[in-house]
């Protein structure tokens, strides 16, 4: 079977909202873009089963602004997060929540035309936006597969599962995998490459992400030279699981004792 081989200015492996959110990107940046996933763009990865909301200080509910969102990050990480990484995240957030927003994300909003925001655990603030309370990974995936398969510049590749970075001279140019339902070699030549792949969480034998979620791009990356940071610190949400499972995932109940809640962001 002949190898297919793509050319492209950016490749984005992962397409859950990070890998979505950078194709958009760079689509607007006059790039021309390869989606890949090695399940259904849009579909699989951990954004589409995610509820709740997503913190960022817009300042609509109440006063707030990115400073405040540091310091309570910093102190629920009892110090211990990187002090730059958090600066970035709660710097960029506002503006990241508005970009998806004209993608098509409907946050919620109140009837005099504000953001929605509520609190959460481990905030001072009533920042957390959200689409529906209890689909917001799924409403938000939705809006961004809309806008996705409407920009022309971008190239969607379902099930393409990417085993190897190609490296020449300690730079990424391209990627190589193969198809999952043929297992036909892809080759695919790029300026820049993007990891979207998200968590490793499928190394927990309980745990209700997506089964998907199994840690390539950790590997795609160590292999390619990549420095892997802080592997410990793996995020945990006080829900407890129900055995045995009734659907393909594990059905969930959420902690509601104050003792349980921990501060994540």
């Amino acid at each position: 079977m002949n190898p297919l081989h793509i050319e492209t200015d950016v490749l984005v492996i992962g397409s859950g909202a990070a890998g979505m959110m950078a194709a958009k990107a760079a689509a607007a940046e006059g790039a021309k873009v390869v989606l890949a996933d090695k399940s259904l763009v849009g579909r699989g990865g951990a954004t589409i089963l995610a509820q709740m909301t997503v913190a960022v200080a817009l300042g609509d509910a109440e006063e707030d602004n990115p400073d405040i969102h540091f310091e309570d990050t910093m102190k629920g990480s009892r110090g211990m997060a990187d002090p730059e990484i958090v600066r970035t995240i709660v710097d960029r957030g506002p503006e990241l929540i508005l970009e998806a927003e004209g993608y098509g994300v409907k946050w919620a909003r109140t009837p005099d035309g504000k953001h929605s925001q509520v609190v959460a655990p481990g905030h001072s603030r009533r920042r957390c936006v959200y689409v529906d309370i209890l689909n917001t990974g799924g409403a938000t995936s939705a809006g961004l597969r809309r806008a996705i398969w409407k920009d022309e510049a971008i190239e969607r590749l379902k099930n393409i599962m990417i085993t190897k970075l190609v490296v020449e001279d300690g730079v990424v140019v391209g990627a190589v995998g193969f198809t999952m339902e043929q297992f036909r070699p892809v080759t695919i030549a790029a300026n820049a490459v993007i990891l979207a792949t998200g968590g490793l969480t499928e190394i927990y034998a309980r745990n209700s992400a997506s089964a998907n979620m199994t840690g390539d791009g950790f590997m795609l990356a160590a292999e390619a030279g990549a420095e892997l940071r802080d592997m410990e610190m793996v995020q945990f949400f006080p829900i407890a699981h129900l055995h045995p499972p009734l659907v393909g995932i594990d059905p969930i109940m959420w902690a509601r004792s104050a003792t349980s809640w921990v501060a994540a962001c």
